[in-house]
């Protein structure tokens, strides 16, 4: 008995000790953290001065790039987002940041994305970096768009036959088509079918169609703990977002399948991503890719390259079908330009004279950013000026995207669209102020990321938008379910409301619902 007791003692004094300890390193973190820590100047939300739990519960809600902006609005143009973070909302910054040369570098974060294969999206070694970005960006070249071309034009034919053949009975015009959830598994079936020269269907099967629902569930769990990377601690990430965690278990079994079969099958007259970087080299070293950096970089081409697609689609069409005059003018130069039919419809200088419906994705893009928040930079060794304020190594920068794109000081009347805005000359008006306002308005705009780090795979995400609007634009009348017939003709211009996203790392979003009627 006198023994329990001892323990006991023993034991309490052990709890209150612990509890005490834990108590004063509290008292000291939340002390430093408001007081003393070198962020301390820069005001922002209340508790994100103690935790980066305030900028996991935004990326979990879905409106963390809404709540930057936001939080801009009511601090000004520098925000501390997070313990050891701030945001800068300045073009200065951004181009700082991002630029070739900058003493930044990825923050950890990302790792979380890279499994146990870092891709070029994930890498934070910069010499490493350059030299897979070396290798990679050849696949993109105008040589290597060619050679994937009728890949991606023949599941965007097939696409727009699945359309066509749902006509509502006794109408000229189709069923109604979430067009989310439509461009979602269009471009699901294009990218693996450049990237890995696979034909999944998803357009006209649902045998695989899982794995889209799959990437998107996975990517709320990644998204929190990128954020919040004390949440993997214990794998505490795992039973908080158990189904989340089960569906990045899916898809990587699926992807694992799809990489052994791609390595296993024969090169032979393959045109797709994978065979084209197998005998690419690196100009400077004339080193290959292995075959685990060929295997991530493809994988990511499929995820990355897909989603970001999907969305600008969806908020391309959106726009324009809430703009009798945009719709109208984008219909003309199309149906001018391809007055023979939509077989005509490829890359080359026709479609790169589609001026106006390149700026028609452009201001989508610029609305509605597919990744809206900051993407964050680890300050390195010696510290950095940003915007003329020093900010010392470790410290965690980062302009958010969706606030830039809405920025008053870069964007006449920001929330309203207007593909007009990229078509103005320098020999429109003043020369010199519009020129100044073009080369202003460049620096705020990063739907792709800037400077070393930015998107490789954008000319093919450019080249899949142009085929595919232009295919719609060409060949289907297009309206909203609830419109009427020649909409464009009898309804006025109003304002059009936002193309909501939802950010998990990747973009969730609904609609629009479409109907389409068929031209030819």
């Amino acid at each position: 008995m006198e023994l329990l007791n001892k323990i006991t003692r023993v034991l309490s004094v052990s709890l209150v000790g612990l509890l005490a300890g834990t108590a004063i390193w509290l008292f000291y973190t939340i002390v430093y953290r408001w007081f003393f820590h070198p962020l301390a100047k820069y005001p922002g939300p209340f508790l994100a001065k103690f935790t980066n739990l305030y900028a996991a519960y935004h990326s979990w809600k879905g409106d963390i790039h809404k709540d930057m902006y936001q939080c801009h609005l009511k601090y000004g143009d520098r925000v501390r987002y997070a313990p050891n973070r701030v945001t800068i909302n300045t073009a200065n910054a951004l181009n700082t940041i991002h630029a070739h040369g900058n003493n930044v570098k990825k923050f950890d974060g990302y790792k979380v994305l890279a499994a146990n294969a870092p891709n070029t999206l994930t890498l934070t070694d910069k010499t490493l970096h350059a030299r897979r970005r070396r290798v990679i960006s050849q696949a993109f070249s105008e040589a290597g768009l060619r050679l994937f071309e009728p890949a991606i034009r023949s599941r965007i034919d097939r696409f727009y036959d699945v359309i066509r053949s749902h006509n509502s009975p006794g109408s000229k015009w189709t069923d109604p088509w979430d067009m989310a959830v439509q461009f979602n598994y269009l471009t699901f079936d294009t990218m693996t079918a450049v990237a890995f020269d696979a034909d999944y269907d998803l357009t006209t099967s649902p045998k695989y169609r899982y794995i889209v629902t799959a990437i998107e569930s996975a990517n709320l769990r990644l998204g929190v703990i990128s954020q919040a990377l004390e949440l993997t601690t214990l794998n505490l990430d795992r039973r908080l977002f158990l189904s989340s965690a089960i569906a990045a278990w899916t898809f990587g079994k699926f992807l694992y399948k799809l990489l052994r079969t791609r390595l296993e099958a024969s090169n032979t007259g393959t045109k797709d991503i994978f065979s084209f970087l197998q005998q690419c080299r690196d100009p400077d070293t004339g080193e290959p890719l292995s075959d685990t950096e060929l295997s991530t970089e493809t994988a990511t081409f499929v995820v990355a390259g897909s989603d970001t697609t999907a969305t600008t689609l969806a908020a391309t069409v959106y726009y324009l079908t809430g703009s009798p005059r945009c719709y109208k003018r984008a219909c003309e130069e199309v149906r001018g330009v391809f007055g023979g039919g939509s077989e005509e419809i490829g890359l080359g200088p026709k479609l790169n004279g589609c001026v106006f419906l390149r700026a028609c994705i452009d201001e989508a893009l610029r609305l509605s950013p597919p990744g809206g928040s900051a993407p964050w930079r680890e300050v390195d060794i010696g510290g950095a000026r940003i915007d003329g304020e020093f900010f010392p190594q470790g410290c965690e920068v980062g302009v958010p995207v969706y606030a830039m794109h809405h920025h008053e000081g870069y964007w006449e009347e920001p929330f309203r669209y207007l593909p007009e805005r990229w078509l103005r000359s320098a020999g429109d008006g003043d020369g010199a102020a519009n020129a100044e306002k073009g080369k202003e308005k460049k620096r705020a705009y990063v739907p792709f990321n800037m400077g070393p780090r930015s998107c490789v795979g954008k000319p093919l995400a450019i080249a899949q938008m142009m085929l595919a609007l232009a295919v719609l634009l060409r060949d289907f009348d297009v309206r909203r379910e609830g419109q009427g017939e020649e909409w464009w003709e009898v309804e006025r211009e109003g304002e059009t409301r936002e193309y909501e996203l939802r950010e998990h790392i990747t973009s969730s979003r609904t609609g629009p619902v479409l109907r389409f009627k068929p031209r030819v």
